[in-house]
């Protein structure tokens, strides 16, 4: 077998090695199994050959789409035939299998496990929360237990579109009196602050603009207000202090105006701060709620919405990850002869059985493997190797762990590298002789001794602090590192010492243009393709020479195919382009319709066929010459 499949990495045979995987998996021209996270190598590219190089005005055809799939960033594994994916089904966590050739679910399962936790988990939130006993939360009931997020998963009453507004008032009718407790007919801060707890500046939000206001004044009388009741030391301002749990809490940076050498406020707000934050940002509203205001926001955000719990809604507030960019799982299937391995954004891990998605094992890498989840959620994509399955969890007891693929027992954890986890999916990799896992960290890209995890290298250049996604390339004993948020990419070249066997890293170049966020980088020959500053960029890999950089569709995930390049926007482009370090030569565009989120699901090949999940929905295109 080429040295290439073996390192699983790069040549300049790469192209040649991943075509001539075609007989290798499938067997016909259009066959190739996608079965992980960036395809048969990690490496983004399929096997599939025979494929158009140039697409029609509207793009290729569409086969089936459906909206089957759940809400979430997870992306495909396709082998066989079967598609599988995560999403969270009705704010459920569920592993998703379908027929590819159809899009029809065949399965869609809560690992056993997990399930049992969750149903625990709801008999003693009612047991807790349900004051009355009815087998019911009120709205009452679940905003003291939930805040205003426990709207989200109260679903659509079954009654006709023209109740909702009838709707809409009963709800306010009941909660007025609980929460009124002056029973003026307004609602403040003072008395909702607590229960209307919620993401962003709900109340504001609520609170509908009254045209007829005079503006500065309405602003005025609001800020003096303010002052009078927060400046118990009665020196003119409110300090942070003073501001906690109130209606300026949560606003306070916005309204502490910056010093433009520092940048920084002053953490003291001045009445006219106060005064000049209700102008600019709550123009006409005067800070209180009405019963007509409360309906009327009802009607708009939460139509048809009872208010009113039941232990299935509830169901959906806990069953899955949350999070304000978006809700779901994100990591990637990897799917190893009749086995599914999974991890969801909780770090539940679990191996299924691939034909019925019966659960084999399970573990946490929280609870189980002392990790610590990371910001926006556990994201990577399970590792086989060898008779290894390798994970991430982060934290003091190892940042990586190998565990026993057909059990779940851990068989060595990094102990003596315990970084924090971030968001990147590990590869293994033959470097300076002796194989490897490389995995990109919070604070570092490097790389661990597969038979014990021992730490063997570490690289810093390319790491910051909020996310590395980036999944590392590796080739010819050096490993390339990106990341974004104002950084960039790095080369690092991995030496061993013959006497010793010990390895170290140092830095070849580093480019602040190739800063990839999220969308991967794919390497053909020697030339890596990869989104990074302002837009899609080739570059030699061994100098990091830029071959060409093109706006192309602007910020996306992109994958490869005989011969051509497949890329995704954030923002819904999908384009064709050709695989050359020559120039960047488009060959068809089209637009794909918004769910409401960036489109950050990366695409999958498989069989001829191109599918593109986005949330809920997943498209399969056939993108085979006739």
């Amino acid at each position: 077998m080429p040295r290439c499949l073996h390192r699983c990495c790069l040549t300049t045979l790469t192209l040649l090695c991943t075509l001539a995987s075609v007989s290798i998996v499938g067997g016909q021209e259009y066959k190739g199994n996608w079965p992980q996270w960036r395809g048969p190598l990690r490496d983004g590219q399929a096997a599939s050959r025979g494929l158009l190089a140039e697409w029609p005005k509207d793009g290729p055809t569409r086969l089936w789409q459906v909206d089957t799939v759940g809400v979430g960033y997870s992306s495909l594994a396709v082998v066989d035939g079967t598609i599988y994916t995560q999403g969270d089904i009705d704010g459920v966590e569920h592993v998703i299998a379908l027929d590819a050739t159809t899009g029809k679910v065949s399965w869609q399962v809560q690992p056993e496990p997990v399930a049992q936790l969750l149903t625990t988990r709801i008999s003693s939130e009612f047991e807790q929360h349900d004051k009355d006993a009815d087998g019911l939360l009120s709205e009452t009931e679940a905003l003291a237990a939930f805040g205003w997020q426990f709207n989200q998963y109260d679903k659509k009453a079954d009654v006709a579109a023209n109740q909702a507004e009838r709707l809409a008032r009963e709800r306010t009718a009941r909660i007025m009196p609980i929460v009124d407790q002056d029973k003026d007919g307004r609602l403040t801060f003072a008395e909702v602050g607590t229960l209307f707890r919620g993401r962003g500046n709900l109340l504001a939000d609520i609170d509908r603009t009254d045209p007829d206001a005079d503006v500065e004044i309405l602003a005025s009388n609001r800020a003096a207000a303010l002052l009078a009741e927060l400046d118990k030391d009665k020196n003119g301002l409110i300090d942070r202090d003073e501001a906690r749990r109130s209606a300026v809490d949560r606003l306070f940076n916005q309204m502490d105006k910056r010093d433009p050498d520092t940048n920084k406020g002053d953490n003291k707000l001045l009445l006219e701060e106060i005064c000049g934050f209700f102008i600019a940002s709550e123009k006409g509203k005067d800070g209180v709620i009405s019963a007509e205001e409360l309906t009327a926001y009802y009607v708009a955000r939460h139509p048809l919405a009872d208010g009113i719990l039941t232990a299935d809604e509830l169901r959906g507030f806990f069953g899955g990850y949350r999070n304000g960019m978006g809700d779901g799982p994100r990591g990637t299937p990897t799917v190893d002869n009749n086995r599914v391995y999974v991890e969801g954004g909780n770090g539940d891990l679990t191996c299924l059985d691939a034909e019925t998605g019966k659960t084999i094992w399970h573990t946490n890498l929280s609870r189980d493997l002392g990790g610590n989840r990371p910001g926006w959620g556990y994201s990577e994509s399970p590792l086989v190797e060898g008779d290894h399955l390798i994970v991430t969890p982060g934290g003091k007891a190892g940042a990586v762990a190998a565990l026993d693929k057909t059990t779940g027992d851990v068989v060595w954890q990094s102990s003596s590298f315990t970084d924090g986890a971030h968001y990147a999916s590990a590869v293994a990799a033959e470097i300076g002789g002796i194989r490897q896992i490389v995995q990109f960290t919070r604070s570092a890209m490097f790389g661990l001794d597969v038979k014990n995890g021992k730490v063997l290298w570490k690289y810093s250049g390319a790491n910051n602090g909020t996310a590395n996604c980036a999944t590392p390339i590796v080739y010819d004993d050096r490993v390339f590192a990106s990341s974004s948020y104002g950084t960039g990419g790095g080369l690092a070249r991995i030496t061993t010492d013959a006497d010793t066997g010990m390895q170290s890293a140092s830095e070849v170049y580093f480019d602040k243009k190739m800063a990839n966020h999220h969308g991967g980088i794919i390497m053909v020959g020697e030339h890596m393709y990869g989104f990074g500053s302002g837009g899609l960029i080739c570059m030699h890999y061994l100098t990091g020479e830029i071959a060409w950089r093109a706006r192309s569709v602007g910020k996306g995930s992109l994958i490869a195919a005989d011969g051509r390049l497949y890329l995704l926007s954030e923002g819904h482009q999908l384009a064709l382009a050709e695989l050359t370090p020559e120039a960047y030569r488009e060959h068809g565009r089209f637009s794909l319709p918004s769910h409401g989120r960036p489109s950050w699901a990366h695409m999958a090949i498989s069989d001829g066929v191109l599918f593109v999940r986005d949330q809920t929905s997943l498209t399969a295109f056939d993108i085979r010459q006739k």
